[in-house]
């Protein structure tokens, strides 16, 4: 509304100054006069065709930088404005949005600007993310005013630009011990659910990249140094990890945070605390030298992905494509969903 009062003023103003300039010439019928009355006539043509032909030149573009980053870091969007032309725009107005798959958008932006001829026209805004996922910005619209402030251009776009928050976070301090289980006596690994191998074939001393779950404490603790077993390694046990990416609407949000009398923001936070707890026990079973699988389930697309995890760049990648699934606000979705299509195999760690 700021911005129709201001073309008004300005409309007020000038046929204000017109009108005096009329008066002025008729009552000292002066060339002077007449000179300026033409000149404030002729001033808006110009106005309007210059801004006009600057405005369809301009190209905006959008980056972020870095574009990955852990959470809590710091990345800077630059919006940048082309402007090849050889007239320089005194006002520019351009509306930016920025948006998450897991979270929604908040309320656009609008930046205020001018702009010189050339390349050089830039801003850079520092913005921190304080919740894991992708977040993708936006020039959804720009509207260019004349010198005069008379006249308006506007026009959609599209250009955006995404960063990636990335968990930063170790493997949890209280370990899990189904990863380290030893078996039932010195020779033979337990060849119940879960269990990595069956039969113990040799043991012999511990080699750099021995998956810590091969150890045989007993032998290590009477010999004073890391003994190892050879096992046949099984096909139907493995490891899966389960990430559920739920998370609950604005609205329950809202609500237990305001029965809480502000003090409960838990609820707000669900999925984040998800992500970092999948992370961290994925980067403890990759320490632990476990090749496993990481799933999600996709709701837009009904239905789950799955990826072999050997190292942190495989777990990079699906977490990274997990956030492009977007979130869903029905509890437990994944594991009832996964459970009922008898999926199941191995060891099932669910993350929620």
């Amino acid at each position: 509304m700021s911005f129709v009062t201001s073309r008004t003023d300005a409309w007020i103003s000038y046929v204000s100054l017109v009108l005096v300039s009329f008066v002025l010439s008729a009552f000292y019928l002066q060339t002077f006069f007449y000179l300026i009355s033409i000149l404030l006539l002729s001033l808006p043509v110009f106005s309007y065709n210059l801004t006009r032909y600057a405005f369809n030149r301009l190209k905006p573009g959008l980056a972020n930088d870095p574009p990955v980053c852990i959470k809590g870091g710091q990345s800077h969007l630059i919006l940048t404005v082309s402007n090849p032309t050889y007239f320089p725009v005194s006002s520019v107005e351009i509306t930016l949005a920025t948006e998450s798959l897991f979270y929604g958008g908040g309320e656009p932006v609008i930046h205020s600007l001018q702009l010189k001829p050339g390349s050089g026209n830039t801003l850079s805004f520092p913005v921190r993310y304080d919740k894991y996922g992708i977040y993708t910005s936006s020039i959804t619209g720009i509207t260019v005013y004349d010198y005069l402030h008379l006249f308006s251009f506007s026009k959609p776009l599209s250009a955006e630009a995404s960063v990636t928050i990335m968990p930063d976070t170790p493997p949890r301090e209280k370990r899990m011990e189904l990863i380290y289980e030893e078996g039932f006596d010195e020779f033979t690994d337990n060849d119940r659910r879960g269990s990595v191998s069956s039969n113990v074939t040799d043991i012999r001393e511990y080699q750099p990249g021995d998956r810590l779950s091969r150890i045989h404490w007993k032998l290590t603790e009477k010999l004073d140094k890391l003994i190892v077993k050879d096992n046949e390694a099984t096909s139907s046990n493995e490891f899966t990890v389960l990430l559920e990416l739920y998370q609950p609407d604005r609205e329950t949000c809202e609500r237990t945070f305001i029965a809480s009398g502000g003090k409960d923001d838990s609820l707000y936070h669900v999925l984040d605390r998800a992500i970092e707890e999948a992370w961290s026990v994925s980067m403890e079973l990759l320490n632990a030298g476990e090749a496993f699988r990481f799933i999600y389930y996709n709701a837009g697309n009904q239905d789950f992905t799955e990826q072999l995890i050997h190292s942190a760049d495989d777990l990079n990648d699906v977490m990274t494509r997990a956030f492009y699934a977007g979130s869903y606000d029905t509890a437990d979705l994944a594991l009832t969903i996964y459970e009922r299509a008898g999926l199941n195999k191995g060891t099932l760690i669910h993350v929620k």
